[in-house]
């Protein structure tokens, strides 16, 4: 049956285009809607819309145009976006279907497609009961095939995108981007980051040795970016700063005092708030600063496999650690956050009492998520985005 698709923003990319395209020749209906100038410049030569209100004003003019445009479907990047978020409520009236990309929920080599929502908005069950009687008709999730993904592609087509914003500024003057800074401090601080990645990693080389070669018991905490959805709607933290108050406070006052918290910098992060300043100074405080370790880098599996546990506000990096078997909690709002797999006790006790996760429960989660939301793929890359393309349209096609 031939679809109708409506697609709102996507990645900073050609992935949406390319995807649209593939659709059209497959017999569906596709038309775009622009916010800004980066969109117009990767929209291509689809059938497209501008939109160039206010953000308010976006719910009557999402229905006006799914009443004119007869969408059986809509597609977007980011279920929490300001320009998306008055679309769920207008799908829901007229019963259109929701698809959402986000970066994969596993990593790497993958993307997530979900119906109605992703991380927080997910409709994945947290019953661990229902993923294990699921087990017996879940195919064994494969291992991802290696996309190319590298982050100079992603750069390249960051950095044009925010070039169009600019260069069309005049056009979408009511547009407000989901990323709260300026591409040019962004990219500022994320070269200066660059320029010290030789000592970042020097340093959590040093970090890893002295925590293995002392046999100190260890727990990490990694960060995530600051203007991400998982931290501004989907915990209850104002920004990563706040997370790391909690978490240090908690592990001055109720970690066994021989165990050490390795806090580690997300790789994307800009630079532009001082976390490790921020931290040390905290730790110093709580009189912890001898136990407290910040780093920049380093070389994630092998922390994960001597961790005494793991803290983290709902990154993928949970997914990881349960792949470790390292107990684990989840402060925010997380998709493996249930019985069995993460700490269900609280932070003050999971110090002490917290146990690593059941395997076959983690097996039989991680099997149906990625049959079912992930796409082996990246948004960035030829070869990825090929990848994704072909397993996107399978997936949209088969949905109902």
């Amino acid at each position: 049956m031939h679809r109708s698709f409506l697609t709102l923003q996507g990645t900073a990319s050609p992935f949406f285009s390319r995807l649209a395209v593939t659709l059209r020749e497959r017999g569906h209906a596709v038309h775009r809607v622009n916010f800004c100038g980066g969109d117009l410049v990767y929209a291509g030569n689809s059938n497209s819309s501008n939109y160039t209100g206010w953000p308010a004003d976006l719910s009557n003019w999402y229905t006006d145009k799914v009443k004119a445009g007869a969408f059986t479907d809509v597609i977007m990047f980011g279920d929490c976006r300001e320009i998306h978020l008055h679309m769920h409520s207008v799908s829901q009236a007229h019963g259109l279907r929701v698809h959402v990309f986000e970066e994969g929920y596993v990593r790497p080599h993958w993307l997530t497609l979900e119906k109605h929502g992703v991380n927080g908005r997910s409709q994945l069950p947290r019953d661990p009961a229902w993923y294990l009687d699921q087990r017996s008709v879940t195919p064994p999730s494969p291992a991802g095939r290696f996309t190319g993904y590298n982050l100079l592609d992603r750069a390249y087509h960051d950095i044009r995108y925010r070039a169009a914003n600019t260069l069309y500024a005049a056009r979408f003057r009511h547009y407000r981007s989901h990323r709260p800074e300026n591409g040019f401090f962004e990219y500022a601080g994320l070269a200066m980051r660059a320029l010290r990645d030789r000592q970042h990693h020097r340093d959590a080389e040093r970090v890893t040795r002295e925590l293995l070669d002392a046999g100190h018991r260890y727990y990490i905490f990694p960060l995530q970016l600051n203007s991400d959805a998982q931290i501004v709607v989907h915990s209850p933290f104002d920004g990563v700063r706040q997370a790391i108050e909690k978490v240090l406070n908690s592990f001055a006052w109720h970690a066994p005092s021989d165990t050490w918290l390795v806090i580690k910098n997300h790789p994307l992060d800009t630079g532009l708030i001082d976390y490790r300043r921020f931290a040390i100074k905290l730790a110093r405080d709580l009189g912890v600063a001898d136990r407290v370790r910040f780093i920049d880098a380093g070389h994630l599996p092998t922390l994960l496999e001597h961790a005494r546990g793991v803290v983290v506000v709902n990154s993928t990096v949970g997914l990881s650690a349960l792949h470790h078997r390292r107990p684990l909690i989840a402060l925010g709002t997380a998709i493996y956050s249930m019985p069995g797999l993460t700490w269900q006790g609280g932070l003050d006790a999971f110090w002490e009492h917290a146990d690593p996760s059941d395997v076959h429960l983690y097996q039989a989660f991680l099997d149906y998520v990625v049959h079912h939301t992930q796409i082996n793929g990246d948004f960035y890359t030829r070869t990825g985005m090929e990848m994704a393309t072909a397993g996107a349209v399978h997936r949209l096609e088969a949905a109902t």
